[in-house]
């Protein structure tokens, strides 16, 4: 499967749009994942941590690798032995430190929950399919994805930088992700397990819906901001547009206590798609396709304003079964 073209193809800058991608997945460690990026791609190990590891100056850029736990990366378990006066670090337990031990038993017991998690380098979009053999590499090596255990709420995550910043760009691909949504959770098969039993992926509360999408609703960057986290307090969205609006107003968005650490970017940082990473039918190409059809519908504000106003009627006017009407429009839409 091809990658699609976008439909607005460069940067306010006149440079063509750059995108990262992040996999998650069990069963291929941080070591073994650092050497098949470097054996495809070239560069250098930087190592962190044993669970943070980074291969930097490789053709595409530098790739982080991690375990998504702070518990690891951070070595916070650390301070239950502190408070014990219990020396990790120097303690022999045969050919290895009590610590390694300890992280040997940790990383052994959280690994079918807390996914390693691969992240590229932002690329030019025309380039994506440098990351396919990144993605059959892992497959090859047994890594497991969303579909290998129903515990595996697994992710893609697609960081795509802007056409421009300006509000209305951003209430434009807000909205066109809003119309879209049940479409792409139906289309993407978006896992059980991801959308109702954890909380990495909410939707969007009805009544931010309901705000955004009337033409009327036209604020400024810091109303925008405010009102995404008055209706969205934590970055548990499958849009998280938290790292883009630290970017555009870093303090305002540092003065939110609630959100933990958030990486500035002018980026969208995509959350919707499943990593079925051990499926050898599925492709990056197929998740970036989804994306590009949000991207087709914020470059028509026009079919976004009537999309809008049908999407509030049909809802209004609909007791059962909103969502499975809404992607049949959705359908005659796209068809």
């Amino acid at each position: 499967m091809e990658f699609k073209e976008l439909p607005i193809k460069v940067n306010a800058s006149g440079e063509e749009r750059k995108v990262g991608f992040e996999l998650e997945f069990a069963q291929v460690g941080v070591d073994e994942s650092v050497q098949l990026i470097i054996d495809l791609y070239g560069g250098t190990c930087q190592k962190e941590h044993r669970f943070s590891q980074k291969v930097v100056n490789t053709r595409l850029g530098d790739f982080s690798v991690e375990i998504d736990l702070k518990l690891l990366t951070e070595k916070k378990y650390k301070y239950i032995f502190d408070k014990l006066n219990i020396d990790l670090e120097h303690i022999q337990v045969g050919g290895s430190t009590l610590e390694e031990k300890v992280e040997d038993a940790l990383e052994s017991m959280i690994q079918k929950v807390i996914p390693y998690e691969v992240g590229a380098p932002p690329i030019p979009y025309s380039q994506l399919h440098l990351l396919e053999p990144l993605r059959r590499a892992l497959l090859e090596h047994h890594a497991q994805g969303t579909e290998a255990f129903f515990t595996n709420a697994f992710g893609t995550h697609i960081n795509t930088e802007l056409p421009a910043s300006d509000p209305a760009t951003i209430l434009r691909y807000l909205r066109a992700f809003l119309l879209l949504y049940p479409w792409l959770v139906e289309k993407g098969q978006t896992d059980f397990a991801r959308r109702h039993m954890t909380t990495f992926i909410n939707p969007y509360p009805a009544e931010y819906i309901a705000l955004v999408l009337p033409p009327s609703y036209q604020p400024d960057l810091p109303q925008l901001i405010e009102d995404y986290h008055h209706y969205n307090p934590d970055r548990n969205r499958p849009l998280d547009l938290y790292p883009l609006f630290a970017h555009l107003q870093e303090e305002l968005v540092n003065s939110y206590t609630n959100l933990g650490s958030v990486k500035a970017r002018n980026t969208f940082h995509y959350r919707l798609p499943n990593s079925r990473v051990s499926d050898p039918n599925w492709t990056l190409a197929q998740e970036w396709n989804l994306w590009v059809v949000i991207e087709e519908l914020a470059a028509q504000p026009g079919q976004i304003a009537q999309l809008s106003q049908e999407y509030l009627r049909l809802k209004k006017d609909t007791l059962l079964g909103f969502e499975e009407k809404w992607v049949k429009r959705m359908n005659e839409w796209h068809s």
